[in-house]
């Protein structure tokens, strides 16, 4: 696990981990993490995919890991600079790796800003993985960014709204029978759910700006005008828990499938029985790796 920083177009420092395979890999896989979370809490699934000479990069996103500002802030224009970073690294691995397939992998928040870089820089990447992704009608996210857009008129980019947090998280646990904490929807792993909560790197409120930012992202990704640079015949795997709250427990899962082989994409699906959002730390992990690392093999090939 080797660190790297690169400097972003915004003077911005990219921090994040290469891990290396022993051998000479087969593909690169860049990983875009989720919300309030960071990059290191992929080190066992890196490793794992190393051992299938699969180089792993990613780096801890805006507003997230040790050096952030203030967790969650995403700053002015964040999502976008969020894509551009992405962008950035891709192209500098390209250089460096010049004939080596680059795989794409996007988990919950890090699966929106990649499904959002597909719609102008999918002939960077070779393949994509979407991890924990959902579907969303426009009016619900309208309304999002509306309460998000009001909250920092009124407080601040860095204000905290309960309000707007709640809409965002309030109904995640309801499906869980007996829960023992507000993030046991993550995984069935009583042990990570433990760690993530006492991480003070992870499950930070975000301040509303991050959800104008993020809601007005997804407009772009579920817009008509998201379908006009798509690369042709791109390879797709999405996985999910079938017990996902953000995948609409597998019913937003099947739509994201739906558009993206209406528009020509090659798209493999699975879904997890009882799995939550976390499949790379549910208790069945070692089935989700070597699913991920088998697909990742046979597009290479």
């Amino acid at each position: 696990m080797n660190p790297f920083s690169l400097k972003a177009f915004d003077g911005f420092d990219i921090k994040g981990y290469y891990w290396q395979s022993d051998n000479d890999s087969i593909a690169i896989l860049v990983l875009s993490h989720g919300m309030a979370e960071n990059i290191e809490r992929y080190i066992a699934f890196a490793e794992f995919l190393n051992t299938h000479n699969i180089d792993v990069i990613g780096f801890h996103q805006r507003g997230h890991g040790p050096n952030a500002e203030m967790l969650g802030y995403l700053g002015d224009n964040g999502w976008d600079a969020m894509k551009e970073d992405l962008r950035y690294v891709i192209n500098s691995l390209k250089i460096e790796h010049e004939n080596k397939p680059v795989i794409l992998m996007g988990h919950s928040m890090g699966s929106f800003l990649v499904r959002d870089f597909l719609k102008t820089y999918s002939s960077l990447i070779d393949g994509v993985i979407l991890s924990g992704t959902g579907f969303y009608s426009r009016l619900t996210l309208k309304l999002g960014k509306w309460l998000a857009e009001k909250d920092v008129k009124k407080h601040g980019d860095k204000h905290i709204s309960e309000l707007v947090h709640k809409m965002a998280f309030e109904s995640n646990n309801k499906k869980v029978k007996l829960p023992r904490t507000d993030m046991d929807w993550l995984t069935r792993d009583s042990k990570i759910v433990e760690d993530y909560i006492n991480n003070p790197l992870c499950g930070q409120k975000h301040p509303s700006s991050f959800y104008a930012l993020f809601f007005n992202g997804l407009e772009g990704v579920f817009s008509q005008a998201a379908e006009v640079n798509f690369k042709s015949d791109l390879p797709m795997f999405i996985f999910s828990g079938d017990s996902d709250p953000i995948g609409n427990y597998g019913k937003g899962v099947q739509q994201t499938v739906k558009y993206y082989k209406e528009h020509g994409y090659r798209v493999s699906l699975k879904l997890y029985k009882d799995g939550r959002h976390e499949m790379l730390n549910e208790i069945n992990h070692d089935e989700v790796f070597e699913d991920i690392s088998n697909w990742i093999i046979s597009q290479v090939k």
